[in-house]
């Protein structure tokens, strides 16, 4: 896609220019612009990577107060966050947060159509799913209980799982395919701590930022020093950071949250990197995070 993309998922959906037909738990939206709603995407990758790379710059060692953690891992959470929002939109999954207004559109179209949905339309945490062959959008009611952290985590280890799937049917060498799926399967039980909780960045970020633990807040425990995470995410910006060593990482608990957060910033860095690289200069990420890091310098 090229040029500058406008809007957001939430402008597309209140355009209403679609059809709506229920499948099993899902509404599914059939004849959709498709170039409209890529560009929705687009605009939405646009700003949470950025969103993601201004709050890597923001990661900054507190003046007279060296070993002050808290807030910067608080930063840093925010910042993987933000790009595996970014990663699932280019994967065409958009785990979106709408209020009851914000709906109203999509309610009315339904009651044109004469659709009787599988759920509740109303304010609450969605899974938009983009089916661009049959020019299609899906869309999930998410009825965990859990809140909007909770979800994106979770549909982002589920599309790590689908492209193991993926990687495993596809046609790449022996060689290739062993590799990628052993990365893989790295980073997945690094996400959810081997398994046990598929949205434990979201639990660790918790505890640190409201229950005041693992060390981080006054009295500081440990010798770790807010320069050296600095130092870090410097290195991530500059494109210099090993994701491989980032996905093996063991230790405490602290040490794994530090490491998991960092590897999906490197992993989808890279990606995003990739694209634009393709993309040439009319590429659309030109206009997100490639134009703000370009008014920067990054000093390591």
């Amino acid at each position: 896609m090229t040029g500058h993309p406008q809007g957001t998922i939430h402008d597309w959906l209140a355009a209403a220019t679609y059809a709506p037909i229920v499948a099993g738990k899902s509404i599914v939206l059939s004849g959709i612009n498709k170039q409209h709603f890529l560009e929705a995407l687009g605009a939405d990758i646009n700003r949470t990577a950025s969103a993601a790379s201004e709050t890597l710059k923001n990661i900054i060692e507190i003046e007279n107060l060296p070993k002050s953690l808290a807030w910067p891992y608080v930063k840093l959470y925010y910042a993987s966050l933000f790009y595996a929002h970014a990663m699932l939109r280019i994967w065409g999954r958009s785990p979106s947060y709408f209020r009851t207004l914000e709906l109203m559109p999509l309610r009315n179209v339904l009651t044109a159509y004469a659709v009787t949905p599988p759920y509740r339309v109303q304010t609450g945490q969605y899974l938009l799913m983009a089916d661009m062959n049959a020019s299609a959008v899906e869309i999930l009611a998410e009825n965990g209980g859990s809140g909007s952290h909770e979800s994106v985590w979770r549909e982002f280890h589920r599309a790590l799982s689908d492209l193991q799937t993926a990687v495993a049917n596809g046609p790449y060498l022996a060689a290739d395919k062993q590799n990628i799926d052993s990365q893989l399967k790295s980073l997945i039980a690094l996400i959810s701590k081997n398994g046990n909780n598929v949205s434990w960045p979201s639990q660790m970020r918790n505890d640190i930022q409201y229950r005041q633990a693992e060390g981080v807040w006054y009295p500081y425990q440990g010798k770790a020093k807010a320069s050296v995470l600095q130092q870090e995410v410097a290195a991530l910006v500059s494109g210099k950071t090993d994701l491989s060593k980032l996905i093996s990482a063991n230790g405490s608990d602290l040490v794994r949250f530090r490491s998991v957060c960092t590897a999906i910033i490197c992993l989808v860095r890279g990606v995003i990197a990739d694209m634009s690289a393709v993309g040439g200069a009319k590429s659309f990420l030109r206009h997100g995070q490639r134009k703000f890091e370009d008014a920067i310098v990054v000093k390591v």
